[in-house]
């Protein structure tokens, strides 16, 4: 059985999820953004064809959710709270 990770992200809090960790889905929630001026960035660390990742930025009561099939790992992927900004994470 998997081990369940939650989280509430305030402002300039980072989670890190590594391969390592186990992971397998992940499921990240902004809240809040600041007025606009903040939101979740959320960063992987996989190229698709030599082009290399771009953060996105989650605004108020966006989400987004990752899985992988079969429950392989997640890869690495890095989640801040900008200024102003608060969110949940839940992770398995």
């Amino acid at each position: 059985m998997n081990r369940i990770f939650t989280k509430q992200l305030t402002a300039g809090t980072t989670v890190t999820v590594r391969t390592e960790s186990g992971q397998s889905y992940i499921s990240i929630l902004c809240k809040t953004d600041n007025g606009g001026l903040g939101g979740i960035t959320v960063l992987g660390t996989g190229g698709v064809n030599g082009t290399l990742p771009d953060a996105i930025t989650l605004t108020t009561n966006e989400s987004i959710t990752i899985q992988t099939p079969n429950g392989l790992n997640l890869g690495d992927l890095t989640i801040t709270a900008l200024a102003g900004s608060t969110g949940h994470i839940v992770a398995m």
